[in-house]
């Protein structure tokens, strides 16, 4: 649906979404509309969801469907987990870690983008997420400013590799994700989550640390995106498959005929 003029309405906007969770026999409760319609959150009975899309069919039942068929396809949280999430984007997928963790659980949201973040904030605090601590990082090779750009079609598009830059470019502090963990403490990871869009390349320092213990591993890698855009900085599934073999992981892929999920290596300490 072009939402263009209908931004300006949020009272017609909610209206439009209502029926049709309804229609899905589902009830909203209220719709927000972030960044000039850009983002929504929708509540639906008291769990809210953000979204980069206008749409009704986003439920926890949905959300909690598609963790469990990719980041969470070989291990799945328990109550008393640790998990980390960087690329946490709009808190789809940790919003449903928190809750898989529990009160006695812990997860760590790492996100780069600040626009995004902001709205990842606002989400977590909505759903009261106590057990979600927030980080606007950019995980890197090295401790230094780095830009991220902030592609206004998708966010999902942005990444730290700014060739074609397709909208406004931010610096926001990076570091490499040992030391994230040395600087808080973290010497123990039940599930590592990395969707970062090409730099999980940056990600090998963390499983040569002899004092940080990662059980599984969840990195989207981004062949896929290579293929249709040429860019060898998304071309990482060998490198990370190597990385992560040579540090003693049992790895596996799934094989759906859907790049974007295929391209995802999933690794359990031996």
């Amino acid at each position: 649906m072009n939402i263009t003029k209908l931004t300006l309405n949020k009272h017609l906007l909610y209206w439009l979404s209502k029926v049709g969770y309804l229609r899905n026999r589902k009830t909203l409760t209220n719709l927000r509309v972030l960044e000039k319609g850009r983002f929504f959150i929708y509540n639906l009975e008291g769990f809210h969801i953000a979204s980069e899309a206008f749409n009704w069919y986003l439920t926890k039942d949905v959300l909690e469907q598609e963790v469990l068929n990719v980041s969470c396809r070989y291990y799945r949280p328990k109550p008393g987990d640790t998990v980390v999430d960087i690329g946490a984007g709009l808190g789809e997928e940790c919003s449903i870690y928190s809750q898989m963790v529990g009160k006695s659980g812990h997860v760590y949201a790492i996100e780069a983008n600040p626009t995004v973040f902001r709205a990842l904030s606002e989400v977590t605090a909505l759903n009261h997420a106590t057990n979600v601590q927030l980080f606007n990082i950019a995980i890197n090779d090295k401790r230094a400013k780095v830009a991220i750009e902030d592609a206004h079609d998708s966010y999902l598009s942005a990444s730290l590799d700014n060739k074609a830059s397709q909208g406004v470019t931010y610096q926001v502090e990076g570091l490499p994700f040992a030391e994230f963990c040395a600087d808080h403490s973290l010497r123990h990871i039940d599930l590592l989550k990395v969707n970062i869009e090409g730099a999980e390349r940056f990600m090998e320092s963390a499983f040569q640390n002899p004092e940080l213990t990662i059980r599984n591993v969840a990195i989207s890698c981004h062949d896929f995106r290579f293929v249709n855009e040429g860019n060898e900085f998304f071309r990482t599934k060998a490198l990370v498959s190597d990385f992560l073999t040579k540090a003693g992981y049992e790895i596996c892929s799934q094989q759906t005929g859907k790049g974007y999920v295929d391209d995802w290596v999933y690794g359990r300490k031996k």
